[in-house]
């Protein structure tokens, strides 16, 4: 069985092994209605979004987040630490000083543009607490892009359910970037 579906701006394709058809197409249309779900939630360019509206409120209050965007965040934050800060959800503003955010073909920051990137990117302006599931910044202007991360995240949660679901032999990929068997 063979599924397919448009999201986090690529191809998103399911291929199902078993004898049970229709047992395998509800669970590979369950698997795609969650990686649908994912992609509402962390679109940054959605501004019905999880990721939005944390970007738009986190610097003046603290935002609840549901616990698996929680458990993301953490996640993100231990690559950021494991890798030195070299992973860093936090760079929006440095991307967009940079011209590559938002389709743009890239240009030279001033050095004030620089500076005013970097001053408001980095994951040491991003507060995590457990406790609570929140999520808050240190500073205005700080915003977190998830797409480095995100499509990863939405097959893991594909295949949980396809687990969930009894299918044992599938293999998944998100724009043939991120594959899972």
């Amino acid at each position: 069985m063979r599924l397919a579906a448009y999201a986090m701006n690529t191809r998103f394709e399911l291929a199902l092994y078993g004898e049970d058809r229709h047992r395998l197409r509800a669970a590979g249309e369950q698997a795609i209605e969650e990686i649908l779900r994912i992609e509402k939630q962390l679109n940054r360019f959605d501004p019905q979004s999880d990721v939005s509206y944390i970007n738009s409120n986190a610097w003046c209050e603290e935002v609840k987040v549901e616990a698996g965007l929680f458990d993301l965040l953490e996640q993100a934050r231990r690559i950021n630490k494991l890798t030195d800060g070299a992973f860093d959800i936090s760079v929006t503003p440095l991307m967009r000083a940079w011209g590559l955010s938002d389709g743009r073909n890239g240009k030279v920051p001033s050095d004030s543009e620089l500076q005013q990137a970097k001053d408001i990117s980095g994951m040491h302006l991003v507060r995590l607490d457990s406790a609570n599931q929140t999520v808050s910044f240190e500073k205005n202007g700080v915003e977190l892009d998830l797409g480095a991360i995100g499509k990863g995240y939405a097959i893991e949660r594909a295949v949980d359910i396809l687990r969930e679901c009894g299918v044992d032999s599938a293999l998944i990929h998100g724009g043939t970037s991120t594959i899972y068997v």
